[in-house]
């Protein structure tokens, strides 16, 4: 199953991501967790029955993540109604300087979205996409760059914004996700 492939290099992604913070750990088993009132479905369902996540897990240099958990999901979404495009289906699984990665549990590939002050771009059609492709880019950043991926004003550096794009290149078929990935991460 592609989803738990993906979901098993992220958590060692997450592990092995220089000085992560909070708690990320894969369970074989499904984790036995409160019922909670959203519409959770496919691979959405998936990362959260076998994730173990404690303390906001937080990783990354350039881009960071920080992945929510379900005890916070409520509170993550207020606002969220405001916005006409907003859907019922849409799970916020994750922020990034401000700004929200969600899926849309209405697809079972749960594809993925990045919203930026509430505008909505598309960055992967599954949710085991973005996966695969975020630890990528933990790889990228801790083994070829070695973290050391910005300037001294802490703009991301070109010949890193470069590989990056070489990675979403390989793994991304549509053009405009890979420009959605690269406007939601570096700007």
């Amino acid at each position: 199953m592609l989803i738990d492939d993906a979901l098993r290099k992220f958590v060692e992604s997450f592990q092995n991501s220089g000085e992560p913070l909070g708690v990320m750990k894969y369970s074989d088993t499904k984790l036995q967790a409160d019922k909670i009132d959203l519409p959770l479905t496919g691979e959405i369902l998936y990362f959260y029955d076998h994730l173990i996540l404690e303390d906001g897990p937080f990783f990354g240099c350039n881009p960071w993540i920080s992945i929510i958990e379900r005890n916070r999901f409520k509170r993550i979404l207020e606002g969220w109604d405001n916005n006409p495009e907003w859907k019922d289906s849409y799970i916020i699984f994750a922020e990034c300087n401000g700004d929200v990665l969600f899926c849309d549990s209405s697809d079972l590939k749960s594809p993925v979205y990045g919203s930026v002050q509430m505008e909505m771009y598309k960055l992967t059609d599954s949710l085991s996409e973005f996966l695969i492709i975020y630890s990528k880019f933990i790889e990228v950043e801790q083994i070829e760059f070695g973290g050391d991926v910005t300037d001294d004003d802490f703009n991301p550096k070109p010949e890193y914004l470069s590989r990056i794009e070489e990675e979403l290149n390989k793994n991304l078929s549509s053009k405009l996700y890979i420009d959605n990935f690269m406007y939601f991460f570096f700007g």
